[in-house]
């Protein structure tokens, strides 16, 4: 190997140290901008690693804050709507809780907040990769989540189990809590992308043959 291969910044150990160094960035750009809005900043950070990391297109930070901006109203809106089905959820697990045991309506809401809860979790995996990837109404996204999380469930399950996996060992010890502050977070969602991106993929329109498009359609290659 030449000595200048070592030290070429383009080689694959130096290529692999940005990557490592651009996943820290952009989990400390969204744990920054989270408290804004986490649905521009969940939206920011897929697109960023999607496309960045994964494609080695553009810069991590300024793909980042391109997509937070884009996606800001939208991405709030999803964001709000998302934290109202999280309190039906907790609410309807505390009245079923506050219930006698084996009461028929305990049951009814126990029933409830676990169909509420699935559905939540499902639909949260896919609504901020579709924001980053298409452009139509927030309804229609919801749907679209809803609709891939259960046509494509056994990724569905892989991507909930391996959020469930850190959301264990942060709640098991809390020196797991530094790993996340650290990469954690952007590490989940690097995991997250190979499933999504294929799925994603399959629904994503390729440009008409001989149609001359400036669309940098990445996600394509």
């Amino acid at each position: 190997m030449n000595v200048n291969d070592v030290f070429n910044s383009e080689n694959r150990f130096f290529s692999a140290m940005n990557k490592l160094w651009d996943l820290m960035v952009l989990n400390w750009m969204f744990i920054l901008t989270v408290v804004i809005g986490i649905g521009p900043a969940s939206t920011g950070l897929y697109y960023a690693i999607a496309k960045n990391i994964r494609k080695s297109r553009g810069y991590a930070v300024r793909t980042f804050f391109h997509s937070f901006k884009d996606n800001f109203k939208q991405g709030c809106v999803l964001g709000i709507l998302q934290l109202v089905a999280a309190l039906s959820v907790l609410y309807c697990y505390s009245f079923a809780m506050a219930m006698k045991e084996g009461e028929t309506l305990s049951q009814v809401y126990f029933t409830l907040w676990l169909i509420f809860t699935v559905l939540f979790v499902f639909i949260s995996v896919y609504v901020y990769p579709i924001l980053s990837r298409f452009n139509m109404p927030t309804m229609k996204i919801i749907k679209m989540a809803f609709v891939l999380s259960l046509r494509h469930l056994p990724s569905t399950l892989v991507i909930v189990l391996l959020a469930a996996v850190g959301v264990f060992l942060v709640w098991l010890s809390p020196a797991f809590l530094s790993l996340l502050i650290l990469g954690g977070i952007s590490g989940y969602v690097l995991i997250k992308s190979f499933l999504m991106e294929k799925i994603l993929r399959r629904y994503t329109p390729k440009p008409a043959e001989g149609e001359d498009s400036t669309t940098d359609a990445w996600y394509l290659e």
